[in-house]
C-alpha cells in the first residue's frame, strides 16, 4: 500500500488530516504511511505502519481511533509503556513510546517496532519475561478489594438485565465459586498484560518482547497471562471443548512446574476468574448482544466445565 503511488507512476498520495496530525507529532522522519483498518466493533482502531522512504523498512507503528473507550485504552497503553520502560529489569522487553496524543477527534499511540518473530510455543523467553513482570508488581491483598474483582462486579452490574438467563446464571454461579474459594483470604496478585497472545509477543535471540498493552492492569491473578496465551488461539478457531479442557489442564500443570505453588494457588479458581473476566469484557463491550462470538462460545463451555467439576 505504501508503494502504490510509486507503482502507479504517481509522485505521492494524499493523506487525510488525521494522518497528517500523526506525522506532525512524530516528525519528518515518519516516512511512508501504510494504514490498516481495525476490526468492526465499539472499540475500533486503525493500525498505521510508517516505513523508511527509501528502504521501506518498518520504522514506527501507530494505533489510532476516536471515541471515549478507544481513548481510555490508548491512554492505558501509553501509561504502561512509560511505567515499564522505567523498570531496569523490563526495559528490554517493552517497546519505546514515541508519541501519545489524546483528543475528542483523535487519540493515538506511536511506538518503535520490536524485533523478533512470534513463537506459538510457550517457552523459556515467555517464562523469563512473565517472572520479571510479575515480580515487579506482586502484592498480597483480599480478592474482594482487588481491581480484578471490583471490575468484574462492575461489569456484571452494568450487564444486569441485558444478558440471557443462561449467561446470567453461568456468570453468577462462577462468581459465587470464586468467592467461596478465596473470599477473605490474603491472596497474591500481580500485574497482567491481559492480551498475552503469541501475536502480541516477539521473540528475538531468546528475549520475549511484548506489545499491545491496552488491557494491562494491576491486581490480577498470576495465571491470567499463561492461560490467555494457551486458550485464546484455540477459542478463536473454535477448537473442540475437550481439547480446550485438556489444554487448560496442561497449562495449569506446566505453570505449577515453571512458576511454583506461590503463583499457582487455587489454580482452577484462577482459571475460572480468567474465563469470566474475558467473557464479561466481551459481553460488556457489546452490551450483552453478541453471544455467538467464537471466544464467548468456547469460554462459556469451559466455565460450565469448571463450575461442575
Amino acid at each position: 500500500m505504501a508503494c502504490m503511488p510509486r507503482l502507479s507512476g504517481a509522485v505521492s498520495c494524499v493523506e487525510n488530516e488525521k494522518l497528517e496530525s500523526i506525522r506532525e507529532t512524530i516528525g519528518d522522519n515518519a516516512g511512508l504511511s501504510c494504514c490498516r483498518a481495525g476490526a468492526p466493533g465499539p472499540w475500533t482502531k486503525d493500525t498505521i505502519l510508517f516505513l523508511h522512504r527509501k528502504t521501506l523498512d518498518p520504522l514506527y507503528i501507530v494505533k489510532a481511533g476516536t471515541g471515549e473507550a478507544v481513548g481510555l485504552l490508548l491512554r492505558n497503553e501509553a501509561n504502561w509503556l512509560r511505567t515499564l520502560r522505567d523498570q531496569a529489569s523490563l526495559v528490554d522487553h517493552i517497546p519505546e513510546l514515541v508519541a501519545y496524543r489524546s483528543g475528542a477527534n483523535l487519540s493515538f499511540v506511536a511506538e518503535l517496532l520490536l524485533p523478533g518473530i512470534p513463537d506459538f510455543t510457550f517457552g523459556d523467553p515467555h517464562v523469563a519475561f512473565l517472572r520479571k513482570f510479575q515480580e515487579f508488581s506482586r502484592q498480597t491483598m483480599q480478592v474482594e478489594k482487588s481491581r480484578c474483582y471490583q471490575i468484574l462486579r462492575s461489569r456484571l452490574m452494568d450487564l444486569s438485565g441485558l444478558l440471557s438467563e443462561t449467561w446470567s446464571t453461568r456468570l453468577n454461579k462462577g462468581m459465587q465459586q470464586i468467592e467461596q474459594s478465596l473470599s477473605g483470604k490474603p491472596t497474591l496478585l500481580v500485574a497482567a498484560h491481559n492480551d498475552f497472545t503469541p501475536w502480541n509477543i516477539r521473540v528475538d535471540r531468546g528475549v520475549a518482547r511484548a506489545f499491545d498493552w491496552e488491557y494491562a492492569d494491576y491486581e490480577q491473578f498470576p495465571l491470567f497471562d499463561p492461560l490467555h496465551f494457551a486458550l485464546m488461539p484455540m477459542a478463536l478457531r473454535s477448537w473442540p471443548t475437550a481439547r480446550m479442557v485438556q489444554c487448560m489442564k496442561q497449562t495449569l500443570q506446566t505453570s505449577q512446574r515453571l512458576f511454583g505453588n506461590d503463583f499457582c494457588y487455587a489454580a482452577q479458581t484462577q482459571a475460572l476468574a480468567y474465563l469470566i473476566s474475558l467473557c464479561t469484557l466481551y459481553l460488556w463491550s457489546v452490551r450483552g448482544a453478541s453471544e455467538s462470538d467464537p471466544v464467548l462460545v468456547s469460554y462459556s463451555r469451559l466455565i460450565d466445565y469448571l463450575c461442575i467439576s
